[in-house]
C-alpha cells in the first residue's frame, strides 16, 4: 500500500527555485557580455591576421614616422650630431671612434670643413637608443691611386662578396629564406614589414614563456634576417642581451625598412644580399674574423666564390 502524498491548502511547494526577475536580468546581461566579447575577439583575430599579411597598419605608422628622419651636410663642425658607442660593425669601422679622431687631428692642427647636421626627428630617434637609419656599407676598405688615377694598392674588407642578388644561386637564397624568413620575398606583399614575422615571433614568444615553466621546454628563435642584421651589426657584443635589446633591434629595422616608402620589397632584397654578404662566420687563423659566405667558402674550404 502507497502513501499518498499530503497536499496541504495553498500554492504547491516545489524543491526548485525559479530566478528572480532581477536575476533573469542579470543571466541576460552575462550572456550579452560573452556574446560581444566573443564577437570582439573574432573581429579583433581577423584584424590581426589582415595586419600580419598585409603590414597596412605598420606601414602607415611606420612610414610616417620614418619619413621625416634626415640630415644634410654643412660647412664646419657640426653639434648636432651622434655617434654610436658599441656594436661590432661600428667598431670594426671605426665609427665608435670618429669624435677621439676628430680630436686627435685638431690637436695636431686640422680642422673640420663640413660634417653632417641631424634634423630634430633622427635626434629624438637616437637618443631613444635606436639605430640610424641610413645605407651601411656591405664592404669597406681603401684604393690608393697615383697622380695619373692609376691603382698603386687597394684593400677591401670583406674581400669576396656577391655584388648583386641575380648573382647569389637561387638553392642558396632558397635554402636562407626557407630556414630563417620564408615570406622575405613573396611579391604579393609589396608593403611586409621585413622586420617582423608574426607566425615566428609568437612562436618564440610562447617558447620564453614555458621555458620559464619547465626548462626543457623548445625555444624557438623568432628573428628575421633584418633584425638578424641589426644585431651583429649594432647590438653590444654582437648578441641579444633581454628583450629590450630584442625590442630595439626590431623597431630599428623596421624603421630602416620604411624609410625609402611604403613598397619595402626592394628594400628586403637588399636585405638578403646584404646577410650573405655581412654575416658573422667566426674566426680562422692567420685571417681573423670571416664576414660573409664568400669569404667564408675561401677561408674554411678554400673555394673561390665562382667556382663554388
Amino acid at each position: 500500500m502507497t502513501e499518498k502524498p499530503i497536499r496541504e491548502n495553498g500554492p504547491t511547494v516545489s524543491s526548485g527555485h525559479a530566478p528572480e526577475p532581477g536575476q533573469r536580468g542579470r543571466l541576460r546581461l552575462w550572456w550579452l557580455g560573452v556574446a560581444a566579447l566573443l564577437l570582439l575577439g573574432t573581429a579583433a583575430a581577423v584584424l590581426l591576421r589582415y595586419e600580419a599579411h598585409t603590414s597596412r597598419l605598420q606601414t602607415w605608422a611606420l612610414g610616417r614616422y620614418a619619413a621625416p628622419l634626415g640630415f644634410e651636410v654643412a660647412p664646419g663642425p657640426s653639434e648636432h650630431i651622434r655617434f654610436p658607442k658599441h656594436g661590432p660593425f661600428d667598431e670594426r669601422l671605426g665609427y665608435t671612434q670618429i669624435p677621439a679622431f676628430v680630436a686627435s687631428l685638431q690637436s695636431r692642427g686640422f680642422e673640420v670643413t663640413a660634417q653632417a647636421r641631424y634634423n630634430e626627428a633622427l635626434l629624438a630617434h637616437l637618443d631613444r637608443g635606436l639605430s640610424a637609419p641610413y645605407a651601411e656599407k656591405a664592404q669597406a676598405g681603401l684604393s690608393v691611386f697615383d697622380c695619373h688615377r692609376a691603382p698603386i694598392h687597394s684593400f677591401s674588407y670583406p674581400y669576396r662578396q656577391f655584388d648583386r642578388l641575380a648573382s647569389v644561386p637561387p638553392v642558396v637564397a632558397q635554402a636562407l629564406l626557407f630556414i630563417e624568413n620564408r615570406d622575405l620575398l613573396d611579391p604579393d606583399r609589396p608593403h611586409l614589414n621585413p622586420a617582423v614575422d608574426w607566425v615566428r615571433f609568437t612562436r618564440a614568444v610562447l617558447g620564453q614563456i614555458g621555458s620559464r615553466i619547465n626548462d626543457g621546454f623548445d625555444t624557438p628563435g623568432g628573428s628575421t634576417l633584418a633584425t638578424q642584421i641589426e644585431k651583429f651589426r649594432h647590438s653590444p657584443g654582437g648578441i641579444t642581451h633581454n628583450e629590450r635589446e630584442k625590442l630595439r633591434q626590431m623597431v630599428s629595422a623596421a624603421v630602416r625598412a620604411y624609410q625609402q616608402g611604403e613598397d619595402t620589397l626592394p628594400v628586403r632584397r637588399q636585405i638578403l644580399l646584404d646577410y650573405l654578404n655581412t654575416v658573422p662566420l667566426s674566426a680562422a687563423p692567420r685571417h681573423g674574423e670571416v664576414h660573409g659566405l664568400a669569404d667564408g667558402l675561401w677561408v674554411w674550404f678554400g673555394t673561390e666564390l665562382d667556382r663554388a
